[in-house]
Formats: C-alpha cells, sequence, structure tokens
C-alpha cells in the first residue's frame, strides 16, 4: 500500500463505484444536455454559432468576416460565449484573435474549452462551432458520473449524480457555450479521484478544471488543505499528497498566463476582471434589494423563477459555509471555500441573472455535496472504485 492510500485508509466509507457502474447515470447527462441545447436552437434559431451570441460591440465579428467565417451577429455586446468560439478558432493565439475581446488577456487566460472544441471538429472552422457546443453535454456526461460517485462515497444513490446537470448555472453553461459545465466537470472528476487515493491524478484533472476556469483551482485548493489536516499518516506523506494535487494547476496556470502575456497586448478592459469581487455581502444585499423592490428583472426568459433561483443559491452558499464548518471532510472544506467566496461577489455580477447562476455553480454544487456528506456522519474517506 502506497503512502497516499494509506493516508486514505482511515475512517472508512461507502465504496465509489466503478466508473462502468455509472454509464447510465452519464448518459443521462449526456442526454439532458443535449436537450438544453435543442431547447435553446429551438429559442434562438437553427444556426450553428446562435448560442454563442456573437455582439457587434467589440469587433470580434470584424475579426471573424474578414477570416470569411460564417457568424451569426447580434447587435450590441453579446455574451461570453463568443469569447470562447473566437478561441477555438484560435486556440493557441497565433492570429492573436483575442485582442479583439473585451477583457483579452483575461478571456484568452481560460484556453481548454476552445481547445477541446477546436480538437473536436478537427481544427477545421465549418466544423468548430457545433464541435464546441458539444463539449457541454460530453461534460454534462462526465460530471453526473464523477458527482455519482462522490454521492455514493457518502451512501447515496449514484443515480442522484444526474442532478449535476439540472444546477442552474451549468444549464446556463451549456445553452451559451461557456466553460462552466467543463470546469465543474472536471473539479468533481478532481474530488473523487482524491477520494480513490489518486492524488496525482486529482492534480491533472484540478489541472484541466483550472485552464478551464482559474477559479476553479479553489477546488484543488480545498483538496490539499483536507489531506494536510487529515490524521493517520506522517507530515511528509500528507505533504505529498498535498501538493501533487495543487501543484499541477498553480503551474500550469502560470506558465499558460505567461504565455498569453506574451501573445496578447494588454488591454485597459482587463482590470475590469477584478470588478467580480467586491465588500463581503455587499453585493448580495443590492441584488436582494432589487428583488424585494420588484426591481430585479432577469437576463433570460426565466420569469420568477430568477429571483427564487437567486435567493437559493444564497441559501445554498450559507448552507455549505456551515456544513463546513460542522463537518472538515473533503466535501466540508470545498463547501466552505467555495461558500465564502459567493459571499463576496460583487452588485453587478448577482444582478444579471446569467453570469450570477454561472459564476454560483460551484457553490451550489459544492452545496449539495458538503450537505449529502454532513448527513451521513461519515469521515468523507471512500475505498478506491474499479
Amino acid at each position: 500500500m502506497s503512502s497516499f492510500q494509506r493516508l486514505l485508509s482511515t475512517s472508512p466509507v461507502a465504496r465509489q463505484p466503478g466508473w462502468r457502474d455509472l454509464v447510465g447515470v452519464a448518459a443521462a447527462g449526456l442526454v439532458l444536455g443535449c436537450l438544453v441545447l435543442v431547447l435553446q436552437f429551438a429559442r434562438l434559431g437553427w444556426e450553428p454559432t446562435a448560442p454563442f451570441v456573437v455582439g457587434t460591440s467589440w469587433g470580434l465579428d470584424e475579426q471573424l468576416a474578414a477570416r470569411h467565417l460564417d457568424v451569426r451577429i447580434t447587435r450590441g455586446n453579446g455574451y461570453d460565449g463568443q469569447w470562447f468560439l473566437g478561441m477555438a478558432y484560435d486556440p493557441l493565439l497565433g492570429q492573436r484573435l483575442a485582442a479583439s475581446f473585451d477583457m483579452p488577456r483575461y478571456r484568452a487566460g481560460r484556453p481548454l474549452q476552445a481547445m477541446l472544441g477546436w480538437a473536436l471538429g478537427g481544427g477545421r472552422p465549418q466544423a468548430i462551432p457545433l464541435a464546441l457546443l458539444a463539449v457541454g453535454p460530453l461534460a454534462l456526461a462526465l460530471g453526473c458520473a464523477a458527482t455519482g460517485r462522490l454521492l455514493a462515497g457518502a451512501g447515496r444513490s449514484p443515480w442522484w449524480g444526474a442532478g449535476f446537470a439540472l444546477l442552474p448555472g451549468v444549464v446556463v453553461g451549456v445553452a451559451f457555450g461557456t466553460a462552466e459545465p467543463l470546469a465543474l466537470a472536471l473539479a468533481a472528476l478532481g474530488l473523487t479521484l482524491v477520494l480513490d487515493a489518486r492524488p496525482v491524478a486529482a492534480g491533472v484533472a484540478f489541472a484541466g478544471a483550472a485552464l478551464t476556469k482559474e477559479t476553479y483551482l479553489v477546488f484543488a485548493v480545498a483538496a490539499g488543505v483536507w489531506l494536510l489536516l487529515r490524521g493517520g499518516t506522517g507530515g511528509r506523506g500528507r505533504i505529498a499528497a498535498a501538493v501533487a494535487v495543487v501543484a499541477p494547476g498553480a503551474l500550469l496556470l502560470a506558465f499558460w498566463w505567461a504565455y498569453v502575456a506574451w501573445r496578447i497586448p494588454g488591454s485597459v478592459g482587463d482590470g475590469h476582471a477584478a470588478d467580480a469581487v467586491g465588500p463581503p455581502l455587499a453585493g448580495w444585499a443590492h441584488a436582494l434589494g432589487l428583488v424585494v423592490r420588484g426591481g430585479y428583472v432577469p437576463d433570460a426568459p426565466v420569469g420568477r423563477l430568477g429571483p427564487v433561483l437567486l435567493v437559493g443559491s444564497l441559501v445554498a452558499a450559507l448552507v455549505a459555509i456551515v456544513a463546513g464548518l460542522r463537518r472538515r471532510t473533503l466535501a466540508g472544506w470545498v463547501g466552505l471555500l467555495l461558500g465564502l467566496y459567493a459571499l463576496v461577489l460583487s452588485a453587478d455580477l448577482l444582478s444579471h441573472f446569467l453570469s450570477s447562476m454561472r459564476v454560483l455553480a460551484p457553490t451550489v454544487f459544492a452545496a449539495c455535496l458538503a450537505a449529502a456528506w454532513l448527513a451521513t456522519g461519515r469521515g468523507g474517506t471512500a475505498g478506491s472504485g474499479r
């Protein structure tokens, strides 16, 4: 038995099922993801680039037209899926297409979604839009399977893992071709691999999540903290496991950001990335004030469900924090860190339904996991799957 396995051998709980046992759960996620895309196409039109909502405000539409790429254009700012589409046409930034983004270096710092879309499309420009959209349902398949394993470790039916595909932020990500489904699926994969006593493989999964969306490195940090603070083995074993989990994502992200800084000129817009956070609870006070006064208008056709989901996400953040404070399991640490992160989100972010659901997706996911482990009273360590 390796030192990593000894580290995770105490306080045994329900065994995580083998991946082959999760095929049905993965298939359910894939089907739900495809259904979301079908509904989005029915709403926006059946053009392959419609869900990305490419706007006219930033010049990306002109750059794509100059390359003879047939893209549906929308007047105004468009939506965030357009940046992943632009990156998919230029994944290594050789054409510097990202220079026409609203926040060039910030957007280009999230490459994995676009790279996978380019790879699935075989690098053919005509195939890239649908290939990039396919990343969403495929990510749901992985995310549902990984979540099913995690919940089975908490003594739940693995079929509850299909709930991954119903998280509001994940649904938005699939519908608009943004990064949340893939980033969260890779984070869930990393967590279940940690419980399999495979810290190196977990580190690779967490690195993929961070390269999809940098804030998801917090999952690796939570896992590293949990490994460091656990008993049952020597300090060197705990440190080695924590480093194996955290270092790949931190190093690869730093390398890619340095590459982006070399390839893409800086812009004043990149500084606006910091606007996503603010003083604790200030953003929530503003957003909830809009809800109470009837001034909260979701930027999506969800009606009264919009404010319900917003308030529910705040409740989820508080549940995650409480569960994390009560039981410092792996799921508890994830819930604690992501719950605290949710409390410092800015008013501008929380006031926009689509953006708030996306940024809160990892918090809602973490709250569900933390609550599941809290209810079991187990220690948060599972045996290896097949």
